[in-house]
């Protein structure tokens, strides 16, 4: 009898203990996401200028078979489908360098401040970047736990300073 009464004990423990694998348990590569995503557009004399800001997280899982280092690759702004680069070459700065290692069950957060230095960018770039769709920042970072490039990109936002 008293076997009986353990059981539910038992299956409650179980159910509760199944509850606390954690959502990047699975994460055996570098899993990277962007968020907070800004684009201020300027218009000049000689042509537009763009500044912005966004926020890149690197997560690897408990699983991961040893830390990672992380390369940054391309970064961009793309069209809302990410299909098409509509400013490419941003000058990128963080208060953190790169390569960076990505030890297992952590995650690395950094934020970046873009702008062209001092280049302008055309009208028809311009207009790309104050389409009513949006835009989103895009790219790549190497994982040393994979092969090739891994992609990133954004939620769709809407630049500031459009006229």
């Amino acid at each position: 009898m008293m076997k009986l009464r353990a059981l539910p004990a038992f299956l409650a423990l179980s159910s509760l203990l199944a509850g606390c694998i954690g959502e990047n348990e699975d994460v055996v590569f570098v899993e990277p996401s962007i968020s907070a995503p800004t684009a201020d557009v300027q218009a000049g004399v000689l042509g537009a200028t763009v500044t912005g800001s966004f926020t890149l997280k690197l997560v690897l899982g408990p699983r991961a078979s040893g830390p990672s280092t992380v390369q940054l690759g391309s970064l961009a702004i793309t069209d809302a489908p990410n299909q098409q680069s509509v400013v490419s070459g941003l000058s990128l700065l963080s208060p953190k360098p790169f390569p960076v290692v990505v030890q297992p069950d952590s995650e690395v957060t950094f934020d970046f401040f873009y702008d062209l230095g001092d280049k302008t960018i055309p009208e028809e770039t311009e207009n790309a970047l104050c389409l009513p769709a949006g835009v989103r920042i895009a790219g790549t970072i190497q994982d040393s736990l994979d092969v090739g490039a891994t992609s990133v990109a954004s939620d769709v936002f809407e630049p500031t300073g459009c006229p």
